[in-house]
């Protein structure tokens, strides 16, 4: 009886066996962000579209997501979802940065221009330095008209020219998203 009874666990135990297939993005062979059924997913696509939703299905080669938004009214709040969409894993361009929010403005779905919840974002895109070496050329023109004594060569304006430009080489190398390619792959695991 013993064994009829453990011969049944393992034959309902070997039916109930099912495949779990996930999204994974490595850098350099580590695994830096991974993805499943049901997770929420944003991307670019190669033709630099970018998408954000559900996952609603992942294969070898390919996964599908369930385009979703979230509109926020002053009384309540409604959330908008797409027809489902299907993307080859090749067709994915970039990724966003940890903290970079993707949403759905103007219609289309884009980074959102206030950084998310990204630490030193307006440091890291150079927009403060840029504001500050205008702010301060301003303020140095403005005291030599006052006091008659402006001078285009003052050791001022060579600062702040200074700052604008270590803030226009920043916001030119920032990137807020990680491009796949050499360093960043995205790849499918089953299990």
């Amino acid at each position: 009886m013993l064994r009829l009874i453990v011969l049944l666990l393992l034959f309902a135990s070997a039916k109930t066996y099912s495949q779990h297939t996930s999204l994974l993005i490595k850098k350099r062979n580590k695994t830096i962000k991974s993805f499943w059924t049901g997770s929420m997913i944003s991307f670019q696509t190669a033709d630099k579209n970018w998408q954000k939703g559900t996952i609603t299905k992942i294969t070898k080669d390919s996964f599908y997501i369930k385009p979703v938004y979230v509109r926020y009214g002053l009384l309540a709040t409604d959330t908008v979802t797409f027809n489902t969409m299907g993307f080859a894993v090749s067709d994915v361009y970039a990724f966003p940065n940890s903290g970079v929010q993707i949403d759905f403005i103007e219609g289309k779905f884009q980074i959102t221009r206030s950084g998310g919840h990204l630490h030193f974002y307006w440091i890291k895109s150079g927009w403060l330095f840029r504001t500050g070496g205008l702010g301060y050329a301003a303020l140095n023109v403005a005291n030599g008209i006052i006091n008659n004594d402006f001078n285009i060569n003052d050791d001022g304006l060579k600062v702040a020219a200074g700052f604008f430009l270590f803030g226009v080489l920043l916001k030119k190398h920032y990137k807020p998203y990680l491009r796949t390619g050499k360093r960043y792959k995205l790849s499918t695991l089953t299990i």
